[in-house]
């Protein structure tokens, strides 16, 4: 913002800092809000991510489990030779996007992953595949969620930052600048009511001397 002594201290300049000065209000009072919506947002989802990561945790661990059992019942080498046979794929699709641009998948499984043989395998085997397969669309969802948690943080950063910029910056010099143009004329207003009495004692003093 320019000096003070740069400010035309003019009542059109008045009336052009006091819209400045409205108008930075608003902004501010509208970024304020659009924080505290974000901030009610990210709390909840934070806690639903939190809940969502120890819970596929816990499952994750009981299928590498499986898998553990799976190749002390069979050989390491028989439980990769039957996972050779597996005739399944997985598709992903973008669904959506969220309003802070986090993309939503879908996942597409075909196929069947359990298409081996008995021989070389086991049920535990079959347990955590299925574990693992069952878990693919909620390991989506997971990422989807901290993925949409780090935009809502980012998001609730830079909002932040313009409302420090706004109150503590430009509001407070906007009111600077009114203040300073609005003293400059009552100064001058001052000045000419007190030129005008002079003017008039002058004339006063003519007319009795006459």
């Amino acid at each position: 913002m320019p000096r003070m002594t740069q400010i035309n201290p003019t009542r059109m300049e008045l009336l052009k800092q006091k819209k400045r000065l409205e108008t930075a209000k608003r902004a501010h009072d509208l970024l304020e809000d659009k924080r505290d919506k974000l901030i009610q947002l990210f709390f909840p989802l934070l806690r639903q991510t939190r809940d969502l990561r120890q819970q596929l945790g816990e499952r994750l661990s009981s299928s590498y489990q499986d898998f553990q059992i799976a190749s002390i019942i069979n050989s390491k080498k028989d439980i990769e030779e039957s996972l050779l046979w597996t005739d399944t794929s997985c598709e992903l699709s973008i669904t959506g996007h969220s309003s802070l641009g986090t993309p939503r998948f879908e996942l597409h499984l075909t196929g069947d992953p359990l298409c081996y043989g008995f021989h070389s395998s086991n049920w535990k085997l079959d347990t955590g595949i299925r574990g693992f397969r069952k878990l693919l669309p909620q390991l989506l969802e997971l990422a989807y969620k901290e993925e949409e948690i780090k935009h809502l943080a980012d998001e609730i950063e830079r909002t932040r930052r313009r409302v420090n910029a706004l109150e503590h910056i430009l509001i407070p010099q906007i009111s600077q600048a009114v203040k300073y143009i609005t003293m400059k004329l009552e100064e001058r207003e001052r000045a000419h009511i007190i030129n005008v009495m002079k003017v008039k004692e002058l004339m006063e003093k003519r007319s009795l001397s006459q």
